[in-house]
C-alpha cells in the first residue's frame, strides 16, 4: 500500500507542481509509516448485527470504539514529531515540545489519539496549546498515525460491509463525515470518510452534511483551467466538500492525496463563505 502511494505522489507531482510542497512533505510521512506495521486482530462481527445497524442507520463502530493498535499508532506519531521536529520549519519548537511529551508522559499521545477519535476538539485544542501547536497540526498528524490502524481494519471488514442502500452522510464504518467525494467512471457518486478511508455511494443532488435535496440551494464552482475538480457546496448548511471527476483522469489517485493536492480549493471555499 505504501508503494502505491509513494507512485501516486511522485506522478502527481510531477503532473501538478502546485502541490509539491504538501505532498512532498506527506511523502516523508509515508516512507516512516511503511516501517511500523500495526497489530491486527481479526474482527467479526455477527450478520444479523450488522444487518440491524444497517437498518437503522448506525456504523458498524463508533469512532470512539474502534479496534485500534494505540502502541504501533503511538510509534509512528512519535517518529513523525521527531523528523518533523528536526526540520527546519515554523513550529519547529513546538514539535519539539511535543517530542518531550511523548518521552515524559508514556499517556499524553494516547490521550491525543484518543480525543481525535472522538473527534473532541476542545480536548485536542487544549494538548495542541500545551505544547504551542496549531491544534490542526497534531488532528493531520494524529490521524496519519492512525492511518495503518484504520486501513488494516478497512482491509479486514470492507468484503462484508454492506453499503448497499447505505444513503447517510456519514461513514457506514465509523461513522465519520467526508472530506472528499467522487464521480467514477459510471457517473455514479462516492463520498471519502474523513477518519478510516471508507468510500460509500451517495446521492448526486443532495447535502452529506444536512440531507438538503434542494437543487436550488446546491451547487458547485471550479477553479479556473482545472477539469476534473470542483466543490459542492450547500447554501443551506454552508457547507462543502470538494469532488474529484474520476472520468477525467486516466490513472486516478487515492482521494486521500486528491485531498493534500487541493488544498487551494478549501481557501477558494472558504473565501466564497462556506467551511
Amino acid at each position: 500500500m505504501h508503494q502505491d502511494l509513494l507512485k501516486h505522489i511522485d506522478r502527481i507531482i510531477q503532473q501538478r507542481p502546485v502541490a509539491t510542497e504538501v505532498l512532498t512533505a506527506f511523502r516523508e510521512l509515508v516512507i516512516i509509516m511503511g516501517e511500523v506495521r500495526p497489530e491486527t486482530k481479526p474482527v467479526t462481527l455477527e450478520d444479523r448485527l450488522k444487518e440491524i445497524k444497517r437498518e437503522e442507520g448506525f456504523p458498524v463502530f463508533s469512532r470512539g470504539d474502534l479496534p485500534i493498535d494505540f502502541d504501533s499508532a503511538s510509534e509512528l506519531l512519535k517518529r513523525f514529531l521527531g523528523h518533523l521536529g528536526a526540520a527546519e520549519r515554523e513550529d519547529g519548537e513546538g514539535l519539539k515540545k511535543a517530542m518531550e511529551k511523548t518521552e515524559g508522559e508514556p499517556e499524553w499521545t494516547k490521550r491525543l489519539l484518543k480525543a481525535l477519535l472522538r473527534d473532541d476538539m476542545k480536548a485536542l485544542s487544549r494538548i495542541a496549546k500545551g505544547v504551542d501547536l496549531e491544534p490542526e497540526v497534531l488532528r493531520f498528524l494524529g490521524g496519519v498515525a492512525l492511518n495503518p490502524s484504520l486501513s488494516a481494519l478497512r482491509g479486514s471488514i470492507t468484503d462484508t460491509l454492506d453499503k448497499a442502500g447505505w444513503e447517510h452522510g456519514y461513514c457506514p464504518l465509523c461513522g465519520s463525515r467526508p472530506d472528499m467525494a467522487c464521480f467514477e467512471r459510471t457517473g455514479k457518486r462516492y463520498l471519502h470518510c474523513e477518519l478510516c478511508g471508507e468510500e460509500w455511494p451517495f446521492p448526486r443532488v443532495r447535502c452529506p452534511f444536512c440531507d438538503n435535496h434542494d437543487h436550488e440551494t446546491l451547487g458547485y464552482f471550479q477553479a479556473e483551467e482545472e477539469e476534473g475538480f470542483r466543490v459542492d457546496f450547500c447554501r443551506k448548511c454552508q457547507r462543502y466538500v470538494k469532488t474529484v471527476d474520476r472520468r477525467v483522469f486516466e490513472e486516478p489517485a487515492p482521494l486521500e492525496l486528491e485531498n493534500l493536492a487541493t488544498l487551494h480549493l478549501d481557501v477558494l471555499a472558504a473565501e466564497h463563505g462556506f467551511k
